[in-house]
């Protein structure tokens, strides 16, 4: 049988453009949520009614894997290229000429590399930051491996932070097969959408295989995986922690248990992310904690490093700017866990943990192979840090949800305003245990809110708190609703969940259901809220929630 050639899919340049993007993002091993850059130049007509050459490139912030057409940004070519007769330019700078030359003030803010790509002499570029390609950059010998496994002409470049600059320096090689970019990854190029996809795929393969065929395997540590309870209560000490200054969800992934089992496991989160991609999504370092630790203490010490870090550098610190309001660590790795993730939202944490497992993967197969890694400097690391590009994107994201972060438990269920109730506490950002009968209303918040929510039938109070300390990483209240009621032994242990994270909770009861309870018994870390004689609890709440 003969083999068909490899044809990108689409019916014109645009459409071709869009899913030789979502090829490249549907693989993390190339490309995590809003990494990496494609862009293609093709014709189109003005508004004038003249044929003129665009470049087309993702707009900045837009992941590769769901991008659409309306995700790129249009730009003049002709307008651009002229940038290449300049010495240097600034980012504002850059920023501000690009705004001019934009087929639409309406689509998106195009990406920082948006030079990179315009003024490469080929038609379709991707960029990617693959997990092996920054791997073999990451020591100090990475030019020369470069070229012993991809081939002398595949270009290296040296460090660069994205911009003007860089863009200039890449574009010196465009008659190269490809470039590699020390600590940042891959641009690939070609005349049609599939010659450069497929220098990505063949790059890429090439990395990969002397990774896999050069990599010795760590000793690790003598550590069993932490039981069930060890584990549970070691995250409610942590969410304590890093809830002082927003509710936390934590999540956990075990698969990167090998690498926290290592012995130099600190090496490898303290020794420097794999692309300064990593350091933008989370931090530049990761936390590393063990079952024994006082948490309180580990993580004052996070915070303690990074403000001394802060300080070295701050004469570097862009005007306007000042020190992060959050600075405690993204991510962590536990011995006899794996990683932990933190964020606003299960979807963030998740993300965060995604990252952390692809930056710690690299990092580890660099002391593998290399023994010993050679990163950014720290005065690199600090204005990828505070690159007010960056920072600007900040600004531009939805506004956090009042109930962002915050974890509770819903008993009883049994009513459309009950369920009104629900639906507005996941519309506030709340992640929910709901131990309830099944519904339709019910089965339509699981589809539209599936990270967010999780539903439990019958009376397991106690097994929705445990899924709510494993699966969301805490509990900030109980919500009790019509007919439903709580036993002592039930209040104690939320009580006793609230005093773990060190956090105070509510339990909220409506008129119609029972808190069993002995009125002397102290709930330090607890409050009962209960409904008046005019309003319900309920009401109160729903009024508290608003639309």
């Amino acid at each position: 049988m003969v083999n068909q050639p490899f044809i990108i899919p689409g019916e014109s340049n645009i459409s071709k453009l869009v899913n030789r993007s979502k090829l490249l993002g549907i693989d993390p091993n190339l490309v995590l949520y809003g990494g990496g850059n494609t862009s293609s130049k093709m014709e189109e007509i003005d508004h004038l009614g003249r044929r003129r050459t665009i470049l087309r490139i993702k707009g900045s912030g837009c992941d590769l894997k769901t991008i659409t057409e309306q995700d790129f940004s249009g730009l003049y070519l002709e307008e651009l290229l002229p940038l290449l007769e300049l010495d240097s330019m600034s980012d504002e700078d850059m920023v501000d000429y690009l705004a001019n030359c934009m087929v639409s003030a309406a689509e998106r803010r195009p990406s920082i590399e948006t030079l990179l790509h315009a003024f490469i002499d080929a038609l379709h570029v991707d960029h990617v930051h693959s997990d092996a390609i920054c791997t073999l950059t990451n020591h100090e010998n990475a030019e020369e491996i470069i070229h012993e496994i991809l081939g002398n002409d595949v270009a290296f470049v040296p460090y660069y932070r994205p911009g003007f600059k860089l863009s200039k320096v890449v574009q010196q090689f465009s008659n190269s097969y490809a470039v590699v970019l020390e600590h940042h990854g891959l641009v690939t190029w070609g005349n049609t959408h599939e010659e450069s996809y497929l220098k990505t795929i063949e790059l890429e393969e090439k990395a990969k295989a002397y990774i896999n065929s050069h990599k010795s395997k760590k000793e690790t540590e003598s550590q069993e995986k932490l039981t069930t309870d060890k584990i549970t209560k070691l995250l409610l000490r942590l969410r304590g922690q890093l809830s002082q200054k927003q509710k936390q969800i934590i999540t956990i992934d075990e698969n990167q248990l090998n690498i926290a089992n290592r012995k130099d496991v600190e090496q490898i989160a303290t020794g420097g992310r794999s692309t300064l991609e990593h350091i933008l999504r989370i931090g530049k370092d990761s936390l590393v904690i063990s079952e024994n630790d006082d948490c309180k203490h580990a993580i004052q010490s996070y915070r303690e490093r990074y403000t001394n870090f802060f300080i070295k550098f701050q004469s570097r610190l862009p005007k306007g700017y000042d020190m992060h309001d959050n600075i405690d660590p993204k991510v962590g790795l536990i011995p006899g866990v794996g990683c932990f993730g933190a964020g606003i939202s299960l979807d963030n944490a998740k993300r965060n943990i995604e990252i952390a497992r692809h930056s710690h993967e690299a990092i580890a197969n660099v002391l593998d192979i290399f023994h010993a890694s050679k990163n950014l400097t720290e005065e690199e690391v600090f204005d990828i840090d505070y690159w007010p590009l960056e920072l600007y994107k900040l600004t531009l994201s939805p506004a956090v949800p009042n109930l962002a972060g915050y974890i509770f438990i819903v008993i009883g269920i049994n009513n459309p305003q009950e369920e009104l109730m629900l639906k507005k506490l996941l519309k506030k950002g709340a992640h929910i245990v709901a131990v309830a009968d099944y519904t339709e209303n019910l089965s339509a918040m699981l589809d539209s809110y599936k990270n967010q929510i999780k539903l439990m039938d019958g009376n397991h109070v106690e097994q929705a708190i445990q899924k709510a300390i494993l699966h969301y990483g805490g509990l900030d209240g109980v919500i009790i609703g019509g007919n439903a009621a709580l036993s002592k032994d039930q209040v104690i242990k939320i009580n006793e969940v609230f005093e773990m994270q060190e956090m105070t909770g509510f339990i909220l009861k409506t008129n119609e259901s029972t808190l069993n309870m002995d009125e002397h018994h102290e709930l330090n870390s607890t409050s009962i809220i209960n409904a008046t004689a005019n309003q319900t609890a309920l009401e109160g709440i729903l009024s508290i929630l608003g639309n």
